[in-house]
């Protein structure tokens, strides 16, 4: 695969919103991937329903809503783009939209409690499962990551609060994994064994950098916001080709905290991933 992304810049690891004006942009992206990659939607949705797609009541009217805009947007920026045509077999106007782009959609809707994820179809989610996030408010959906509600919390609040209608940003998240499968949930990244074929030889191979590119946007002047997480795999020895990559990672992989190297689940490759980065810089 083409290398897209690379959110590191040899500073120190810290959580941050990271946030970058997406101004006259596409808020998709879309590559040679993309009959695969919806191919594999398909897949889930008819494998794993539940666990890929969840709606909460009311929800319909914003679904359309999103089916359209995702529709604009590949007219006016991917033209060349045919989606398939078999969407009508698929009843929920969101997973529809989600079946014409590789980014999974996520609605945040406004509510009391602060905003809620009201529906999403996320095929290729990164350790988490949907089924549990639905209806739940964003510090909820957020308590697993260390110290992301203490630092952040409050700002992203603000933010989707604030966010004006036509303004489009977007962010990166990475992590390091020894799967380069889109559709990676909680449970079946935890039910993973660690991989003792992994060696010193083998993991420039076998470990993936994944990036997830995230866009934000407000729902003309309503209270609901579109979310999308788009996946980018690269090896880590694609990422190694750079020597400013390596030197990158490596920095931020030993400025991150335990915790967070935990969350990531870094300690059962890391001493092999920074030797391998190491050597990668002699």
């Amino acid at each position: 695969m083409t290398f897209r992304y690379f959110p590191l810049d040899g500073t120190d690891f810290r959580l941050t919103m990271g946030l970058q004006a997406l101004r006259d942009r596409s808020f998709l992206d879309i590559d040679n991937q993309y009959a695969k990659d919806i191919t594999e939607k398909r897949r889930l949705l008819g494998d794993y329903r539940d666990q890929v797609f969840a709606e909460t009541a009311g929800t319909d009217q914003a679904q359309q809503h999103i089916y359209r805009l995702i529709s604009e947007d590949l007219a006016t920026h991917h033209s060349r783009v045919t989606p398939a045509e078999t969407l009508g077999e698929e009843p929920s106007p969101l997973a529809q939209a989600a079946l014409m782009v590789q980014e999974d959609l996520v609605l945040m809707r406004e509510a009391p409690e602060g905003y809620i994820l009201a529906a999403a179809c996320v095929c290729f989610p990164t350790g988490w499962n949907l089924a549990e996030k639905v209806g739940r408010p964003m510090q909820t959906i957020h308590q697993p990551v260390p110290g992301l509600n203490d630092r952040l919390g409050s700002p992203i609040d603000r933010f989707f609060r604030n966010l004006k209608p036509g303004k489009k940003v977007e962010r990166f998240n990475w992590g390091l994994y020894d799967s380069n499968a889109l559709f990676q949930p909680g449970w079946w990244r935890h039910e993973r064994p660690v991989d003792c074929s992994i060696t010193p030889e083998n993991i420039g191979e076998k470990i993936f950098f994944r990036v997830e590119r995230q866009t934000l946007q407000r729902l003309g002047n309503s209270g609901d916001v579109l979310f999308t997480i788009r996946i980018f795999n690269n090896s880590l020895a694609e990422i190694c080709v750079d020597r400013n990559r390596a030197e990158c990672l490596l920095h931020g992989l030993q400025t991150m905290e335990t915790d967070m190297r935990d969350y990531k689940s870094l300690p059962r490759y890391e001493t092999l991933i920074t030797d391998y980065l190491k050597e990668a810089l002699t």
